[in-house]
Parts: C-alpha cells; structure tokens; sequence
C-alpha cells in the first residue's frame, strides 16, 4: 500500500515538472519576484493629484521623476510598467550624473 501511494506521488511529481517546464512567462505579465501584482489603473482612477514631486524607480533601476504619485500610477497604468515611491534622493543623484557627463 505504501509503495502505491509512493508511486503516485513520483508521477503526479513528473507530470508537474513537465507541465510546468512549458508554462511561457509574458514579459509583461512578470514583474517584481514574490510580490502581488498592483492593479495601477484602479489605484490611478481613485487618486487625487496632490502635485507633490516624487521619484520612482523600477526594477530595472531606472528611475524619473514624477509629478506626484498619482502621476506615477497613471504613467504604470498606461505603459504597463511596475515603478515605486523611492526617495527622492535617486533621482536627484542621477541627475547630477547626467550633468557631469
């Protein structure tokens, strides 16, 4: 008996290992690791603009300044990108690297 149930587990195993090797990942549809995905539009419909300046970095490390955070979720909405709040810092600090260069 215990030897069936053994052998059903290897093949339900080998089965899901088969499976999962073909599941194709869409670039978009992956964005950060181990975090939920943000519905951006909803969050972006029921914002208001407060016109505070805020610096936004993806996961890439690409940062831009946005022109509040309201404008950050409509930017990730429409583009399907994944930027978040970072200090404002970032941006300021690239900012000057692209000066001096």
């Amino acid at each position: 008996m215990k030897v069936l149930k053994i052998l059903t587990c290897i093949l339900i195993l080998i089965f899901v290992s088969e499976v999962w090797s073909h599941v194709e990942i869409e670039a978009e549809d992956y964005f950060f690791p181990l975090e939920p995905v943000i519905n951006f539009c909803k969050m972006a419909d029921q914002c208001q603009h407060d016109f505070v300046p805020i610096c936004g970095q993806d996961s890439l490390g690409i940062s831009r300044m946005f022109n509040d955070n309201c404008d950050l979720y409509e930017y990730n909405c429409d583009e399907k990108k994944q930027y978040r709040h970072v200090k404002i810092d970032v941006c300021r600090y690239e900012a000057a690297a692209m000066e001096r260069a």
